[in-house]
């Protein structure tokens, strides 16, 4: 299994892998490739099996005035079906997790929904806790 950092190469890939993930229509090619370029505040990490993009991690990194420390969100994690329980997502958090270690990032959270079990056990055994707050949202 080979992970690393996505670049402007890697939009093909990228796109298909969300596009299962995420579905059809809701970016487009020359948007990710737009972000990968310009966009410093998220990482994205493609995970390959045997030279095939077998999952993506996005990670957004977030800086406040107000505290010392930043921390950082994962904001997508996908493998696709017939490369799950083989690693590949444990590989991709702790590949993403390493990266931001000397990025002064003290914390990780992220957001999933609260029916689906298989993630909240996939979190819950990669060390993360499930927090007591609130997510309020109000849409455009």
């Amino acid at each position: 299994m080979e992970i690393r950092l996505a670049t402007i190469h890697d939009v093909d890939s990228l796109f298909e892998l969300n596009e299962q993930f995420n579905g059809q229509g809701v970016t487009t090619k020359e948007l990710m490739a737009d972000s990968l370029m310009n966009n410093d505040q998220e990482k994205v990490f493609l995970a390959f099996v045997d030279g095939v993009p077998a999952g993506f991690c996005c990670v957004q990194l977030f800086k406040s005035v107000c505290y010392a420390t930043n921390y950082a969100e994962i904001t997508e994690l996908f493998v696709r079906e017939a490369y799950r329980r083989r690693g590949v997502g444990t590989a991709l958090l702790a590949f993403a997790e390493d990266y931001f270690k000397d990025k002064n990032v003290k914390g990780f959270q992220l957001l999933t929904g609260k029916n689906n079990k298989a993630a909240q056990a996939f979190y819950e055994k990669n060390g993360y806790q499930r927090s007591e707050e609130w997510l309020y949202r109000k849409k455009r």
